[in-house]
């Protein structure tokens, strides 16, 4: 599978990230500025085993709402009890386009401008503005 480890796990999903047009690649930043080792295993868990699952659906994965939102959705998971999310589209048949990491808690977001960047950049990258790439994940034991 290309960038995945080897490993007898088959992966189901592909995730994509989002790139500046800077070259700054978004989720793969956030996670590194992660305060604790601990969010940072419980991420690579989270999206270890969401690659391998065969359907996606609630209270993992949730639809945006909102007229702008229309087709985005957050990938969800809690961390030293914050709830994590991450913010994308999904691209059939089994792709996941990572936009932005984000922490979500009681209709506070933080970054604050979250859902406006979240449509800011799938139209940037429908324009050709900014890129994707794949985003690795270890699927070994």
């Amino acid at each position: 599978m290309g960038i995945y480890e080897i490993s007898d796990t088959v992966v189901l999903w592909r995730l994509m990230e989002y790139i500046s047009p800077l070259g700054r690649p978004a989720v793969s930043d956030w996670r590194n500025g992660f305060q604790t080792a601990t969010r940072k295993a419980d991420l690579d868990a989270f999206l270890k085993l969401k690659v391998t699952e065969a359907k996606w659906g609630y209270p993992d994965l949730r639809s945006l709402q909102g007229k702008d939102l229309k087709g985005l959705v957050e990938l969800r998971w809690k961390s030293d009890g914050v709830p994590h999310r991450i913010g994308g589209y999904v691209e059939p048949p089994n792709t996941f386009v990572m936009l932005m990491g984000f922490t979500h808690n009681a209709k506070k977001y933080d970054p604050p401008s979250t859902l406006d960047t979240l449509v800011k950049r799938r139209k940037q990258i429908l324009k050709g503005e900014a890129r994707i790439n794949e985003f690795k994940v270890l699927t070994g034991k």
